[in-house]
């Protein structure tokens, strides 16, 4: 029997593959994290397809934080997605488990959090792609994004997640061509 909903979440899955590339490919700040944007948000309707929720939500997170980075580069909205980030992060990091969250806080015993410290890959690396997307430009601004797309990569490698690996391998490999272009066009422009 064929699962229809498997295959429309994989296919949902692919085009966000697709828009992710095609992100990754602009040079225009702005046209890059628009479609950073829709990236996101298709990504998260593939998780939610899959019944992946905590994944769904980050990426729900991620195209808010994309977007709200076109409107304005206000440090109160980066915090914002900051504090956002971390405080899903943290009780991701515990399994869920709210009691665990809440006794490490009254007791100032964060230890729990360090079980499996690789953990922390994603936030550190969403905590600079963050700040790249409100506070940076140009090639900068691609850079944090590849040191988050680093991260990630690290992470997924360790947890033996073979999709996401692919993904943010090819995301590394369009930022990096990018880039290149950047800096070609920047020594281009000053010769001229």
């Amino acid at each position: 029997m064929v699962d229809w909903v498997w295959w429309i979440g994989q296919s949902v899955g692919f085009l966000g593959l697709l828009l992710g590339l095609n992100a990754f490919r602009q040079k225009n700040d702005l046209s890059f994290k628009r479609h950073m944007t829709v990236f996101c948000i298709v990504e998260s309707v593939h998780f939610a397809i899959m019944s992946a929720w905590s994944a769904g939500f980050g990426c729900l997170i991620n195209g808010c934080r994309a977007f709200a980075s076109t409107r304005t580069r206000s440090k109160t909205v980066m915090v914002f997605f900051l504090l956002v980030l971390w405080s899903v992060g943290l009780v991701f990091l515990v399994g869920f488990n709210l009691p665990v969250v809440a006794e490490s806080f009254r007791t100032g015993d964060f230890s729990c959090y360090f079980n499996e410290p690789f953990r922390f890959l994603p936030l550190i690396g969403s905590t600079i792609g963050t700040i790249g997307l409100f506070m940076l430009s140009g090639i900068n601004l691609r850079m944090s994004v590849f040191l988050c797309s680093s991260l990630w990569l690290i992470h997924n490698i360790i947890v033996v997640s073979i999709g996401p690996s692919i993904m943010e391998a090819s995301f590394l490999i369009m930022n990096y061509r990018t880039i290149r272009k950047l800096i070609r066009d920047k020594r281009n422009g000053e010769k001229s």
